[in-house]
This record gives structure tokens, C-alpha cells and sequence, in this order.
């Protein structure tokens, strides 16, 4: 049952999944049912019911051998996602930088959840008209650059899989909503090695992204240079392409990337 906290509502068994799986990470590699209800307090019956629902989930495993408990692979994998996320923000922070200081707009550091776009780092625009976003917001990811260039580079097994059942809202005239017509689109940005957003997203916002990779050749991330359509234009869009599309590769190449 909920209990309060001073953070709020608590769900009582999930505090004790995690301290269960607390306990393990510092007991060393495995213990006993007997020694883990014993040390978070709880009967063994009620301890082998919240271990058993972790072991199926991948998050404890057990010994057949000895019968003890340690964590599983689940946690080394999430563990393994979060690491690259923060590393992947401390290589690309420095070179978002260098591209606001250059052009004065807004630089984003973003990945691909659930079939949209996450964005996990930002540096703000030097102008004082700038576009509204924040570090942990969501957008679509077939109408914005960062998200088309996370999409383009997936299988097609993968593409499905992320687009499946999703529809492809229109935000403006210019968005693609033809699922057909946006796959021969990121087939396009695959080649090219870039992705716009010619306010496709929101009228009067234009944005150049490009993917980030890893050591595996693999997008693991994207940054996007966004603003208003005014002054990001004919006049210095080209440059910003170029830029943008080299500073996604020296970060790839930081991480390990080689062509």
C-alpha cells in the first residue's frame, strides 16, 4: 500500500524491490533469501515474492548451484545507457558551445525514446527571441531534424517497430504524414548525412541536425541547431550545414567513432 514519504507518495513495494536490490549491490557478489529478508526486515515468504517478480524482470539472478541471489544483467544494461548518456553530454556540451557562440542560435543533444525525441542537453540561443525547449522534453520525431536524423539510421525492422501504430501528426503544411513518403525522405538524410526541419514542426522555425556514433558505427545520439527562419536562411544556411555536420563528427570521433 502507498505510504507518505517526505517526497510524497511512496508504493511500498517497489521501495522494497529497491532495497532489495540495494542490499545486493553492496553485499558483495551473492547472498542467501535468509540473509536479504533478514537484513531489509521483511518475512521470507514475502521477500522470495519481490525476488522472484525481479529475477523474471532480469534485475536479480540466481545461482542454481547455491540457491544465493545477485543482480542481474537488466541493471549492467540500464546502467550501461545512463553512463553513455552522461559521457555523450560532457563530449558534445564543449562543441554545442562553440556553435551558439559562432551562429547565436539554439543547440540540442538529443536521442530517440519510445519513437520521440528526448532532448538531454541544450545551450540556449544568445538572441532574446529564442525557441522554448527544455533539458528532458519530448517532441515527434518525423517533424523535427533531430529526430528524423535518429530515425534514419535505424533498420528497417527497427523503423517499423518504433513507427508502429503511431500517427504522423500534422503540425504545419510542410510536415510529412504519408508514412511511405517519410521513409524515401529518411532514406534521403541517410545519404546526405543531414536532416532539416523546414517548419515542419512550427512555422517559422528551421533546424539542421545530424547524427552521432559510436566506436560500433552506430547513432546513439543527434545534436540540432535550430531558430527562427528569418535568420537562419539562404545566406548562412549552407555554413551552418557544414557545421553542424562536422561538429556531429568530431563528437563521433570523441566517442570513438572511425570512419
Amino acid at each position: 500500500m502507498p505510504v507518505e514519504t517526505n517526497h510524497g507518495r511512496q508504493i511500498q513495494s517497489v521501495a522494497r524491490a529497491v532495497q532489495i536490490l540495494e542490499y545486493l549491490a553492496t553485499a558483495g557478489n551473492q547472498d542467501s533469501l535468509s540473509n536479504i529478508s533478514r537484513a531489509i526486515g521483511l518475512s521470507k515468504s514475502t521477500t522470495y515474492s519481490l525476488i522472484s517478480t525481479l529475477e523474471q524482470l532480469g534485475y536479480v539472478q540466481q545461482d542454481q548451484s547455491t540457491g544465493r541471489y545477485s543482480l542481474g544483467m537488466k541493471l549492467f544494461e540500464l546502467g550501461q545507457v545512463v553512463h553513455s548518456s552522461m559521457d555523450i553530454r560532457r563530449l558534445a556540451m564543449p562543441h554545442l558551445r562553440e556553435l551558439v557562440a559562432k551562429y547565436g542560435e539554439t543547440a540540442h543533444l538529443a536521442v530517440l525514446s519510445k519513437g520521440e525525441v528526448v532532448y538531454i542537453d541544450k545551450v540556449d540561443s544568445l538572441h532574446s527571441i529564442r525557441i522554448a525547449s527544455q533539458i528532458g522534453g519530448r517532441n515527434p520525431a518525423h517533424c523535427t531534424g533531430v529526430g528524423k536524423v535518429l530515425l534514419a539510421w535505424l533498420s528497417d525492422t527497427e523503423l517499423e517497430k518504433v513507427m508502429a501504430g503511431r500517427v504522423l501528426h500534422k503540425f504545419t503544411p510542410n510536415t510529412i504524414t504519408d508514412y511511405a513518403q517519410l521513409k524515401r525522405h529518411l532514406q534521403e538524410i541517410r545519404l546526405r548525412g543531414y536532416a532539416l526541419d523546414e517548419e515542419e514542426f512550427e512555422i517559422g522555425l528551421t533546424c539542421v541536425a545530424a547524427p552521432i556514433k559510436n566506436h560500433r558505427q552506430a547513432v546513439i545520439a543527434a545534436i540540432s541547431f535550430s531558430g527562427p527562419t528569418s535568420r537562419m536562411n539562404n545566406e548562412n544556411l549552407s555554413m551552418i550545414i557544414r557545421d553542424v555536420t562536422e561538429t556531429a563528427k568530431i563528437i563521433s570521433m570523441e566517442f570513438g567513432f572511425k570512419e
